[in-house]
């Protein structure tokens, strides 16, 4: 089975909904007492140089209780899971568990999930990585591998049966 299946087959998940708002109005309790807009968040964030995401931007919409608008926005999807906004916050607000717990929202409204979103996780279903390992363009036109720059090569799962079941343990765990 793969995450396409499982996403195709779900349904909303009610059950789940006072779950998850609960989960959001505790996190919208303490970032509105912690979160002062620094940026630090922001100024580590990997997805926000190159896919704009502004976690303190995140922070200040829901702050202001817009919620709805972050759910019907693909941006909620480019966090890369790095925790890198966490671990930059003078007050230890966490930016990542916000986008963790909106993108769970999303899923159990219903909403449908990017492709991209979905092809990423396909690839990492089927190969390991988030994307297979490309040769780049240089600023004279020519075209180098991994090899080519003395890159040593990506490594992928030792034991892909093994991976593939515990990723999709984590895909089924209870939002």
């Amino acid at each position: 089975m793969t995450i396409v299946d499982l996403t195709s087959m779900s349904s909303p998940q009610v059950g789940e909904r006072s779950e998850i708002n609960n989960r959001l109005k505790r996190l919208q309790e303490e970032v509105s007492e912690l979160c002062y807009q620094c940026g630090k968040c922001t100024a580590g964030c990997e997805a926000h140089k190159l896919l704009e995401l502004e976690p303190h931007k995140i922070i200040a919409l829901l702050k202001r209780g817009l919620v709805d608008e972050m759910l019907n926005s693909d941006i909620i999807w480019t966090c890369m899971s790095c925790f890198k906004c966490w671990q930059r916050c003078p007050q230890a607000v966490p930016p990542v568990s916000v986008l963790f717990t909106l993108k769970n929202m999303a899923v159990a409204s219903g909403k449908e999930i990017p492709g991209s979103y979905t092809q990423m996780m396909q690839s990492l279903m089927s190969i390991g990585l988030v994307s297979d390992v490309q040769s780049v363009p240089t600023q004279d036109g020519k075209t180098v591998s991994r090899d080519d720059l003395g890159l040593p090569p990506l490594s992928k799962p030792v034991d892909a049966q093994k991976f593939q079941a515990g990723f999709m343990a984590l895909a089924m765990e209870k939002v």
